[in-house]
């Protein structure tokens, strides 16, 4: 059975208490952007180098969404191929994430899931570790108003928005939609 985490937090904490057990389990973590007028996928891989560049993706129009992997690529991959992370072998190693964008009025919830519902027991593990470390955020709270699902936030006076849907229907900003729709969960 596939795993689900949904947390509200901002992406640079959410990498910075992600780090460690990254490290520890030895993934790496991937950012999606799709160029609205070619098409063509690119990743952004994270790095102590390139921290700054990979979390500005999060904001970029193209923003898709990322990945955590403990599939081990080779040390000469610099580039990743088009949708690799959900093709086999890969997948097994691979967690979806999407979500992370935020503004000075809405944070967007981060939703995490295993793509293959028999996943790799080292990709397992990673998630099971990873949602232990992030539940011991100093300040995080859980359980926002939103049916019987369990979210985990860190207290914010901004609206906390569901993840991006990237929805080709909608024609204004995801955030705007959300607003307009009143597609807010409340803290409690």
């Amino acid at each position: 059975m596939s795993q689900y985490f949904w947390i509200a937090i901002p992406a640079e904490l959410f990498f910075q208490y992600c780090a460690e057990t990254m490290d520890k389990h030895q993934a790496q973590a991937y950012v999606e952007t799709i160029d609205r007028r070619s098409g063509k996928r690119n990743y952004v891989k994270y790095s102590k180098e390139n921290q700054s560049a990979f979390l500005a993706s999060f904001s970029s129009v193209d923003y898709q969404g990322f990945f955590l992997s403990t599939y081990p690529f080779s040390d000469q991959e610099t580039s990743v191929d088009s949708g690799v992370f959900y093709d086999s072998p890969v997948a097994e190693y691979t967690i979806a994430g999407s979500g992370g964008y935020e503004t000075d009025r809405t944070r967007e919830i981060i939703h995490l899931r295993q793509i293959m519902k028999q996943a790799d027991k080292s990709a397992k593990a990673f998630f099971a570790a990873l949602q232990r470390s992030l539940k011991m955020i100093p300040d995080l709270r859980d359980t926002l108003s939103s049916g019987n699902k369990n979210h985990f936030y860190l207290p914010t006076s901004k609206s906390i928005i569901p993840q991006n849907a990237h929805s080709r229907l909608i024609t204004m900003p995801w955030e705007e939609h959300c607003l307009s729709k009143d597609f807010v969960y409340r803290q409690e």
